[in-house]
């Protein structure tokens, strides 16, 4: 099956502005005016752990909840956990 492509030229709708202006409506200038772009921010931290961030390897913690005492204990402090 062949399909043949076909060019159709159209016509402005509406007369084009010999030069742009500034933009109108009812909002305030402020809101069109550029941001400053910040490129040098202070590092929060030295180094990201691994697991720190979604871009490398976040597992949120697991909770486990004790036999005994039936208290919530994260994963990393079951070795500290005391009844």
């Amino acid at each position: 099956m062949t399909r043949i492509i076909q060019r159709i030229e159209t016509k402005q709708g509406h007369p084009v502005p010999k030069s742009a202006g500034p933009a109108k409506g009812p909002f305030p200038p402020e809101l069109y005016a550029q941001a400053e772009v910040i490129t040098e921010y202070p590092p929060e931290i030295e180094e990201v752990p691994v697991g720190g961030t979604a871009q490398n390897n976040f597992r949120p913690p697991k909770v486990f909840k004790c036999r005994d005492c039936d208290e919530l204990v994260l994963e990393h402090d079951i070795t500290n956990h005391i009844c």
